[in-house]
């Protein structure tokens, strides 16, 4: 009997040793983001994927501490100094206001961001690449060439399309210049039509009629929030109404590419692996999605289309992955 006793002992002892070991070699991951709305549960989804494909599994040998701030900011902060303080072995904010709060609060802590459209004017990184500090990431900026490819080929002599944005918001501005740049690649010009305020966006659009072969509007909260009056004028005119996010199809614009954001996901949960695994933020270059991923949705409004004057061929209707009626 002693004997048994003796052997249920060492048991013990070697089974608590062993989850001892095993608790010791847990990751710690804190994942948080500003607001839930489905692209950024999908980034959410795609992180843990990622992770998972560079052998980081929640529950077997990481832990994940996930916040919601509920769109409210010094809520975001509070939650940014709570990872601060549990020291995690790595932090993933999902959009620009969390990465902000997460970066401004530690110089160590390694951090990988996303979802983020311009990480160097969020003051996130200075460079793209080899930044030296602890934070790294991926921008989920806009595909703006695969857009125009599409736009072109859904309305043939497309030379000249119309851009709505707010001057004052720097996403808007970084969008303006790249769809310039990307224009100039495939013989289109941009013509600008500012609307500082949502009040001015009817007359920005009204400016563009007659003028342009089509209008874009980009992710701009500005403009985006009066996109339905876009829209009608648009097909008052028969003139294609284009969104710089898909999201935007279904409230009525023509079509649109854009990111997977599950797939952005699982470009960032690479990424932070590969931190768990040894790497340093400061010698990873920041990720532009679109360069990174080859997976795109295109978005198309058959209906809201039709009355712009647009139909789609079979080969746009057999790549589309979100067909609106």
């Amino acid at each position: 009997m002693k004997n048994l006793t003796k052997i249920a002992t060492i048991g013990a002892l070697v089974s608590f040793a062993f989850s001892a070991a095993q608790a010791a070699d847990m990751k710690k991951v804190a994942i948080s983001t500003i607001v839930e709305v489905p692209a950024l549960l999908d980034t959410k989804k795609g992180i843990l994927e990622g992770l998972a494909e560079k052998g980081f599994v929640v529950g077997k040998n990481i832990t994940l501490d996930y916040q919601n701030a509920n769109g409210n900011m010094p809520t975001q902060q509070q939650i940014a100094k709570k990872f601060i303080g549990s020291n995690p072995d790595i932090i993933i904010p999902i959009t620009t206001p969390t990465a902000q709060a997460m970066v401004a609060g530690t110089k160590n802590i390694p951090i990988v961001f996303t979802a983020v459209t311009d990480p160097i004017k969020a003051k996130l990184i200075n460079t793209y690449k080899n930044n030296g500090t602890n934070v790294t990431g991926v921008s989920d900026a806009a595909p703006i060439g695969a857009q125009l490819d599409l736009y072109k080929e859904l309305v043939p002599g497309l030379k000249t399309i119309g851009f709505i944005y707010n001057p004052g918001l720097d996403n808007a501005l970084a969008a303006l210049a790249v769809i310039k740049e990307q224009g100039k690649m495939r013989g289109i010009s941009v013509m600008e039509s500012p609307a500082p305020t949502t009040n001015e966006v009817i007359l920005a659009t009204k400016k563009l009629v007659g003028k342009v072969e089509a209008i874009y509007v980009p992710n701009d909260t500005t403009v985006v929030s009066a996109l339905g009056a876009i829209v009608k004028i648009g097909q008052d005119v028969d003139l294609p109404v284009f969104t710089g996010e898909t999201g935007g199809v279904a409230k009525g614009a023509a079509a649109s590419i854009g990111l997977d954001y599950v797939e952005v996901g699982r470009v960032t949960g690479r990424m932070a692996g590969d931190i768990l695994n040894g790497a340093k933020p400061g010698t990873m270059n920041a990720i532009i999605a679109y360069e990174a991923v080859s997976k795109f949705k295109v978005a198309i409004n058959i209906g809201s289309a039709k009355k712009m004057g647009l139909t789609f061929s079979k080969s746009v209707m057999d790549r589309a992955t979100d067909i609106t009626k």
